[in-house]
């Protein structure tokens, strides 16, 4: 596998709360990398698991996957509303 899915569009930008648009899955890895505070908790884990997931395989299933749990993980710690 290899990760040439990094610049995939997601289906629809993701807004933070500084008015930044995610628009790929480079995006949506950086900002949670950079946001999480406690990055080895089991959510942010996930999240970027699923993102890494979606970069490898560019499945359509594994980027909704991966826009789900960034919501859940920026409405969870207020950094934005997806």
């Amino acid at each position: 596998m290899s990760d040439c899915y990094w610049d995939a569009d997601l289906e629809r930008p993701l807004r933070t709360r500084e008015g930044r648009r995610l628009r790929t899955l480079r995006d949506a890895y950086e900002f949670v990398g950079t946001r999480s505070a406690c990055p080895g908790h089991p959510l942010v884990k996930t999240t970027l698991g699923a993102l890494a997931t979606a970069a490898q395989s560019g499945a359509p299933l594994d980027l909704r996957r991966a826009v789900e749990r960034t919501v859940r993980l920026m409405r969870a710690n207020h950094w934005g509303w997806g």
